[in-house]
């Protein structure tokens, strides 16, 4: 396995991670605006998808052996619960709809890189 994959890898699922367990940055004045308010949550649910989407698809990328890839595909799949679960104690709102979401990337990575998935490494060298 290439170690700058995995390099870029960790540095994706970190950055990541901190930025969901940053605490909230905008005043609540502001995001009370109906307009504000739905295209901030539009946008960020749509970020939550594309990240997880991005995820799977580095983690295929690392072209790991094929008995990693399910655990791998593990992590891919508690990560958000422990994220949103971790948002609780650092103010922000853990929500199941994100997991949802979430998983809904997981899904969307998966299908964009199933190739990665899917090859057997040790024949392709």
């Amino acid at each position: 396995m290439s170690k700058r994959r995995w390099l870029i890898w960790s540095f994706y699922v970190a950055l990541w991670t901190v930025a969901l367990l940053l605490p909230p940055e905008v005043p609540e004045a502001i995001v009370n605006h109906e307009i504000i308010r739905d295209r901030k949550f539009l946008i960020g649910k749509t970020v939550h998808i594309v990240a997880f989407a991005v995820m799977t698809i580095l983690t295929g990328w690392l072209r790991s052996p094929p008995r990693w890839r399910l655990l791998l595909l593990a992590f891919l799949l508690v990560h958000p619960t422990v994220t949103e679960l971790l948002q609780l104690e650092v103010g922000r709102t853990g929500l199941l709809t994100d997991v949802a979401l979430d998983q809904v990337g997981v899904a969307l990575g998966l299908a964009l890189s199933w190739k990665w998935w899917f090859e057997n490494t040790s024949a392709s060298g």
